[in-house]
């Protein structure tokens, strides 16, 4: 987070990935509560790669299936840092995670303000398998391709993601 934390995190990772840790940065997202997000305070995915890259030379490791994270490991082949970049490099497109919620909805994305209640489809009494398959199936369809993050009509989920289980 720009202003608060970047001077104290490149220095900690450095000392981490020497001993062969696995760090992981996230861009600071629009999930928090008291809303102070503002896209000045987004470190970047490139950002990152070129503060983390004066350590040494970074070569990016190929993504897995619904991977979120942009993983680099150094060139000398000790350490990986792991970037997820949902802000500057948005991966919709890649992940296929799905979460469902302690009040019965099923949140496709953390940042999307709303889920789909699944309650009232228990509470229907719907016992076979093959409905619920379909159910959840239409549900994933209708994910949005991205999000809009930083766009003059994006509006932040009304929960943040410690009320969701994130």
């Amino acid at each position: 987070m720009r202003g608060f934390n970047e001077t104290r995190s490149f220095p900690l990772a450095c000392s981490h990935v020497k001993r062969a840790f696995t760090v992981r940065f996230i861009e600071f997202m629009p999930l928090e509560e008291g809303r102070t997000w503002s896209p000045d305070t987004v470190v970047t995915l490139d950002e990152i790669l070129a503060r983390m890259g004066e350590y040494r030379p970074l070569v990016e490791i190929p993504r897995g299936r619904s991977e979120t994270a942009r993983r680099y490991r150094f060139d000398d082949g000790v350490g990986e840092i792991g970037i997820i970049a949902p802000v500057s490099h948005p991966f919709c497109g890649h992940c296929s995670r799905i979460r469902i919620t302690s009040d019965g909805k099923i949140r496709t994305c953390f940042i999307f303000p709303c889920g789909t209640t699944i309650c009232t489809r228990r509470c229907d009494g719907v016992p076979a398998t093959k409905s619920w398959k379909t159910f959840i199936r239409g549900v994933i369809q209708k994910k949005e391709e991205r999000h809009h993050i930083g766009e003059p009509d994006f509006v932040p989920a009304s929960r943040t993601m410690v009320h969701i289980g994130g």
